[in-house]
């Protein structure tokens, strides 16, 4: 008799534990339409910004990806109500994301700019003073041979990479044009002071 009392109570126990966990189980299937709606509303503002932000802040952009995946990782293991959650914050970071690369795509169009304003008049300066050192007899006294081989060296170099820089621009790589165009404006500022050439403001900043 007390055996059968033990099951009794056992299985009321139970009961009460089914009876208890049926609303969460079912909170947490009610939220399984809402999370895959908004995994797929993620998905697609992360697809449309990803391309763009990759190349100007792709770091971020990694990490939108990384937090999709991790969302659906989530969605796939069955807890619905943290990958709703994840999606609805996903969407807000993409467009975060999105105005971050817009803002690093104004910056380096601006610099670039900036850089085609001046750049080629200084290179087409540098070459005009090398082709006149070039067929002089004598090098000024405060330039030696090897400066100014240095310096005609640093000219094909420079006039390399700039024109590596600005098929980078016409691509639409900014980054990339940028970078390597920062690269020829220092070198530019070393040659011009080697061959005791004035230095543009602009290059010295």
């Amino acid at each position: 008799m007390m055996m059968t009392d033990r099951w009794r109570a056992s299985l009321i126990c139970l009961g009460v534990a089914l009876v208890l966990s049926v609303p969460i189980l079912a909170g947490c299937a009610s939220d399984k339409g809402p999370a895959e709606a908004a995994i797929k509303a993620a998905e697609a503002a992360v697809n449309a910004t990803v391309a763009e932000a990759s190349k100007y802040v792709p770091e971020q952009a990694m990490s939108l990806q990384a937090a999709l995946a991790a969302t659906k990782e989530k969605f796939a293991k069955g807890d619905y109500t943290a990958a709703l959650n994840d999606a609805k914050s996903l969407t807000d970071k993409t467009k975060e994301v999105a105005s971050a690369a817009s803002a690093k795509k104004a910056e380096l169009t601006k610099s670039w700019e900036d850089l085609t304003a001046g750049m080629p008049k200084v290179l087409d300066a540098i070459k005009g003073r090398v082709d006149i050192l070039s067929k002089s007899k004598k090098l000024p006294a405060n330039l030696s041979a090897e400066k100014f081989a240095s310096a005609k060296s640093g000219l094909d170099e420079m006039t390399q990479q700039w024109t590596a820089a600005t098929e980078s621009a016409n691509s639409g790589n900014l980054m990339d044009a940028t970078t390597k165009g920062t690269a020829v404006k220092t070198r530019a500022a070393e040659v011009l002071t080697t061959l005791g050439m004035p230095v543009p403001d602009a290059l010295k900043s």
